[in-house]
């Protein structure tokens, strides 16, 4: 997708209504969503909607690492961000890994 098509807005062929454009970040193992705050503000800055997602046991998640049994349960909060969206909302995941 091009910036312009970003900046536009995207219509879909069924509607003339824009999809609203969501950026969600995801961090990467031993993150969490303190490692996007950069790229967030200078985003909303410029009137993008972003949200930060931390995963299970990460960030300012309370979870214990214990706790977490499958990459199903790691991964929950952003299936249920994403579950939650509304259907006319675009979502561009970003995702993120450091590899030490």
């Amino acid at each position: 997708m091009a910036v312009r098509d970003i900046e536009e807005g995207v219509v879909d062929s069924n509607s003339t209504i824009p999809l609203k454009q969501h950026f969600v970040f995801v961090h990467g193992i031993s993150g969490g969503s303190w490692c996007w705050y950069k790229i967030c503000c200078l985003m909303e800055n410029s009137g993008y909607k972003v949200s930060c997602i931390d995963l299970k046991s990460c960030g300012i998640d309370q979870s214990h690492a214990d706790s977490i049994l499958t990459f199903d349960d790691y991964n929950k909060p952003l299936i249920d961000f994403i579950s939650d969206l509304p259907d006319n909302e675009k979502v561009i995941l970003c995702m993120w890994q450091q590899l030490y």
